[in-house]
């Protein structure tokens, strides 16, 4: 028997005969194995044991049927094994929101605070890695309404039938509405979280915001790094236009010592010290404008009056006094701002998100919506470099969902941040991301692929006294959420 016959016939069959049917215990070990939950070889042999057993409880339990307990395997049994694809059931699995922490936590086994599982896996062992030279490019890209499309004006969420309604994505200094309980499934760990979701309607780019105390002002570490390096773009871009930084060094007019811009921004995400520290090069892009300066440009372009953004990171400059020379205009462009006083850093997951959605999505934006006199040739080289994040929590969560094999034309830029307060006493983990691709198992109904978009950022908190337990969890916690925010995402859940 095969479990197309118990679908044409509708077949109930009890355990006990199916234990004793070799064929049909083949093609359901066979099914298994290909959804992950039964191994391969010679273990397909049609007899029925404990990893059979173990096998179909597991699937029978992610996918809500009740066979195993009652003993009967009908028709819906055979059709959900039969036509659920690898990746579907991954994504039922991912429904278990406990398990995947544990299983992330597991990965965490021999790593400290020193060096995380996946805070610390680096580019080089990410899938996207050969990726990341077409960031730029798949950036520019738009839904053809044909073979790719987007989520449209209105969008009812899957399970809640709820109706929303995605609005023209705010101009410069203007405030989005948030939605600041949209992210309330998040757990209790993420205590402030901010998700933009991006869609196409004619042609025209719209966003709906969501959040979890997305605007309470915190220290989110070494995230707000590339927000200066933006300021520096903007600043080279509105005094000369034809400036594309990628042609820049920064350089010491006391040695003349000189580096390149995209090799400077690439150590601040990587950390791998090929020129500097990433703490010491990004104080030393804060040297391209006063603090007071500084920070009223961001105030003024995210509407958040109340951030203070006047802080290093712990570091002299790299430079004291830097020049950003165009070597191909052979002029500097910009030259360090005057000493002035410094604060501290507290922003919101708002402004980060904001920050690097006007990053990423430049070309979908409006001019009264972009990023005051940047330029896409300069803004191509921060995404390139941002591309090369150590942090790979996003590899992760699409990998768990099972969907590298599913997507096209990814992009992940992102930034991370973590440290202990010893004022705080707690590990806090703060992660901004960009994630873009194209989901094709649309197509498998006879449906146009769809295009997925959004920016998030993500701040975490650990206080057990343990600097080591802390870091572990929040790693595992970190990648946990973000799990879920794109399960959500491409179930249509968080619409």
């Amino acid at each position: 028997m095969r479990l197309e016959d118990i679908i044409e016939k509708n077949l109930v069959i009890d355990l006990e005969k199916l234990k004793t049917d070799e064929e049909l215990l083949k093609q359901i070990q066979k099914q298994l194995s290909y959804l992950g939950l039964y191994p391969t070889g010679r273990w397909i042999d049609g007899s029925y044991g404990p990893r059979t057993d173990s096998a179909i409880s597991e699937f029978c339990k992610t996918v809500n049927l009740d066979s195993m307990k009652t003993g009967k395997f009908d028709k819906r049994f055979a059709e959900v094994l039969i036509k659920l694809e690898g990746s579907m059931f991954k994504l039922y699995v991912a429904t278990s929101r406990d398990q995947v922490f544990k299983d992330f936590l597991k990965a965490e086994a021999g790593y400290d605070a020193y060096k995380l599982a996946f805070l610390d896996r680096g580019i080089n062992n990410s899938p996207y890695k050969a990726d990341v030279s077409s960031y730029p490019l798949r950036l520019k890209e738009k839904p053809d309404d044909l073979e790719v499309t987007s989520l449209g004006e209105k969008v009812t969420q899957a399970k809640t039938s709820v109706t929303v309604t995605y609005t023209p994505y705010p101009k410069v200094g203007e405030f989005p509405k948030i939605d600041d309980n949209g992210l309330s499934f998040l757990h209790s760990d993420i205590t402030e979280a901010c998700v933009c979701l991006g869609s196409f309607v004619g042609g025209q780019f719209r966003s709906r915001w969501l959040g979890k105390k997305s605007l309470t002002l915190t220290q989110f570490w070494s995230t707000t790094k590339f927000i200066s390096i933006l300021n520096l773009v903007s600043q080279a871009n509105s005094k000369f236009a034809g400036c594309d930084v990628d042609n820049c060094a920064v350089r010491d007019p006391k040695d003349g010592a000189w580096f390149k811009f995209y090799d400077l921004v690439s150590d601040v995400v990587t950390y791998a010290n090929k020129i500097g520290t990433s703490n010491s090069i990004a104080a030393m892009f804060k040297r391209f404008e006063t603090y007071p300066g500084l920070e009223a440009w961001l105030k003024k372009i995210t509407g958040n009056t109340g951030l203070v953004f006047r802080g290093n990171y712990g570091e002299g400059a790299f430079i004291e006094s830097p020049e950003l020379y165009d070597q191909k205009l052979k002029k500097v462009v910009l030259t360090a701002a005057p000493a002035s006083e410094k604060g501290g850093n507290a922003l919101s997951a708002y402004d980060l998100t904001r920050m690097i959605s006007m990053l990423g999505w430049h070309f979908y934006l409006p001019q009264a919506s972009r990023l005051p006199g940047a330029q896409w040739d300069s803004l191509e080289s921060v995404i390139r470099a941002m591309g090369l994040e150590s942090a790979r929590f996003v590899d992760v969560a699409l990998e768990k969902l099972g969907l590298p094999s599913e997507i096209k034309s990814p992009v992940i830029i992102s930034k991370m941040g973590f440290g202990r307060s010893s004022a705080r006493n707690q590990t806090e983990m703060c992660y901004v991301a960009l994630v873009q691709f194209i989901d094709r198992r649309p197509k498998a109904k006879g449906k146009p692929a769809k295009l997925r978009t959004l920016a998030m950022a993500l701040r975490g908190v650990k206080g057990l006294n343990d600097a080591n337990a802390e870091a572990t969890e929040l790693d595992a916690r970190m990648a946990a959420e973000i799990t879920e925010i794109i399960r959500r995402v491409v179930t249509e859940e968080l619409v």
